[in-house]
């Protein structure tokens, strides 16, 4: 029984552990329709700020981050003018595209729903950063004349990183804890002998 118990004690210290990468994902519905162009832009708000949450436990540079996308998706989407901050960093501009509405063909109508797509890798982003901060985003909607107006349906952050654990101790740390383990074992069996 006794050497069970040594074993199992043994067992436990030399128990090694993988860390794997962790995944978070936070999708935000903002269909949004913002106003492009100099006349409208002039009229309506063009552009909108919103955040995305980021993990509980995450903070950099204890956390190290293998990839960050943020992918936004929305309609009539004109020129390549459209700007995309992120923490006040451009990091690109909207994919043309994107439709959705009625139309008349073949004798019946049909619906179409298909959203333009556009992904950022915003990984440089993270060289610092604080746990429990938001993500804070910023679209402008520019254009020229005749664009008028786009509508932004859903953004999507997306983060992949390792969350560090405690540090390992070097093996002949474990080796000096195991044996100060195994003097306790020892003495107190030295001491229920005595006893009995």
């Amino acid at each position: 029984m006794k050497k069970i118990l040594l074993t199992a004690v043994a067992l436990v210290f030399c128990m090694a552990g993988s860390a794997s990468a962790l995944m978070f994902s936070d999708t935000k519905t903002l269909d949004v329709i913002l106003a492009e162009g100099p006349i409208a832009g002039l009229l309506i708000s063009d552009s909108i700020s919103y955040t995305h949450a980021t993990p509980a436990d995450f903070e950099v540079p204890w956390d190290i981050v293998n990839s960050a996308s943020l992918t936004i998706s929305g309609y009539w989407i004109a020129g390549n003018d459209d700007i995309v901050k992120v923490e006040g960093v451009a990091v690109g501009t909207l994919t043309p595209g994107g439709s959705k509405g009625w139309s008349w063909g073949n004798w019946s109508f049909t619906y179409t729903d298909t959203p333009s797509v556009s992904s950022f890798d915003i990984a440089s982003t993270f060289s610092s950063w604080s746990t429990g901060a938001d993500l804070g985003v910023t679209l402008t909607a520019n254009g020229s004349f005749g664009d008028g107006k786009l509508h932004i349906s859903t953004s999507t952050f997306d983060l992949d990183y390792d969350n560090q654990a405690a540090p390992v101790p070097e093996p002949s740390t474990m080796l000096l804890f195991g044996a100060g383990a195994l003097g306790l074992f020892g003495y107190s069996r030295k001491r229920s002998h005595k006893k009995a």
